[in-house]
């Protein structure tokens, strides 16, 4: 049996062997060289796969640049765009009041005014009212406009021109309805309602004339009666008032604007009330939520022109009554 000295002897080489053979690989303290074949295949090199990582995210950068760039200027466009039709908004919405406090422009010639007082009160009355402050659910208030107030006096003839026949609830219709308006007209009118806006600008004014009937609406009147030139004098005066109150909703003749206002020729509802009747319906007007309004549009009371007597109201019925099929009836023995 080996002694306790030959065991230790024993383990001590064996130790010494196994520290050997994990440090073969270092020679005089130099670690060995390993094999080139060796590390290739342990540790390829990743040199050239960053390199053309680096080259394509370069032509990447390259080729997105110009989008973006297109990208953030219609951004930007768009922004700016939607920037400008906001304070665009907002320097519209304070023109009435810029006008009212800035020093007043020049005074409206008088023929102008006059001119077009007459053709405002023969057509744009029934919408807008007499001194232009609107009319419920029909015209706006013209006077404190900012609509008006941030246009030119062309820009302004040109929309009376072309209208709002679109527009809710009631449309405009070109020239309000008036197709024998000549441009000077528009002008004129455009001129009144300066003044209407700016009292600063508006003249002294002679008392308002009724217009009178053409000579062309005086024939016309005295066929359609028969004859009979009392009744031709009403018809012809109803005429005259019909085509300076009505005219902008039911058009010329009667014949009626889509959105607007109904056809009075062969009209059932005329013909259906007797003069007195229809009288007070005109006077009275009918609201949007009458029952019986089949268009849900405002007919004011005398048509929007409350300067209209009676006997006005009259003519215009002995006018209407020669627009439908039946004979006419003359409203002179209800006055």
């Amino acid at each position: 049996m080996p002694s306790q000295a030959d065991i230790r002897r024993t383990l001590r080489s064996g130790s010494r062997s196994e520290v050997g053979a994990a440090a073969g690989s270092v020679e005089n303290g130099e670690p060995t060289p390993v094999k080139s074949g060796d590390r290739d295949e342990r540790h390829p090199s990743t040199v050239s796969g960053w390199r053309e990582a680096g080259v394509a995210f370069l032509w990447a950068c390259a080729l997105m640049a110009p989008m973006l760039g297109i990208g953030s200027a219609m951004m930007y466009s768009d922004w700016r765009r939607a920037e400008d039709a906001r304070l665009a908004a907002i320097w519209e919405a304070q023109a009435y009041e810029r006008l009212v406090a800035a020093p007043a422009a020049g005074v409206v010639p008088v023929p102008e005014a006059v001119h077009g007082r007459e053709l405002f009160t023969g057509v744009c009355i029934a919408c807008h009212g007499p001194q232009g402050t609107g009319v419920k659910g029909l015209g706006k208030n013209l006077v404190e406009s900012d609509f008006v107030a941030a246009r030119s006096d062309e820009e302004l003839r040109q929309f009376l021109v072309t209208g709002r026949p679109d527009a809710r609830p009631v449309g405009m219709p070109p020239k309000g309805g008036r197709e024998d308006f000549t441009d000077d007209d528009l002008r004129h009118i455009v001129a009144y309602v300066r003044g209407l806006q700016d009292p600063r600008r508006m003249p002294e004014l002679p008392a308002a004339v009724a217009a009178a009937p053409s000579e062309e609406q005086k024939t016309a009147a005295l066929k359609a009666a028969g004859g009979n030139a009392e009744l031709a004098g009403y018809i012809a005066s109803g005429d005259t008032l019909f085509h300076s109150t009505c005219i902008a909703c039911h058009g010329k003749g009667g014949v009626g604007i889509q959105g607007n206002g109904k056809a009075l020729v062969n009209n059932p509802f005329i013909q259906s009330l007797d003069d007195d009747s229809l009288l007070a319906f005109v006077k009275q007007g009918r609201s949007p939520s009458d029952r019986a309004s089949t268009t849900g549009i405002q007919m004011p009371p005398k048509g929007g022109n409350p300067a209209l007597s009676d006997d006005d109201v009259l003519d215009i019925i002995s006018y209407l009554r020669t627009l439908q099929p039946a004979k006419p009836v003359g409203a002179g023995a209800a006055k």
